[in-house]
């Protein structure tokens, strides 16, 4: 089976690995990393560069940015590649 472009393999090629283990390197092996993003379903998970939508806004941003929002507090994840700014951010 193929793995398509949009899948995310290992958690090391994920945007939300800072997130998930509070450090950009985990010390966990590529098994475990490969097992992990398996059975991950977090509205977190997917690669930096992917498009996500910005609910009330007609352009969306890349998913490393949709997250550094998140991290800072000024949105939430509301769906699947799609996030909800909070009151009072631009």
């Amino acid at each position: 089976m193929a793995i398509r472009r949009s899948e995310i393999s290992s958690c090391f090629e994920c945007a939300a690995v800072m997130h998930c283990y509070h450090k950009k390197q985990p010390d966990i092996t590529r098994e475990e990393g490969r097992a992990r993003a398996a059975q991950c379903d977090s509205f977190r998970k997917g690669r930096v560069v992917e498009t996500i939508k910005v609910v009330g806004r007609e352009r969306g941003m890349s998913r490393r940015n949709a997250e550094s929002l998140v991290t800072a507090m000024k949105a939430v994840w509301v769906a699947e590649k799609t996030i909800r700014m909070l009151e009072g951010v631009n």
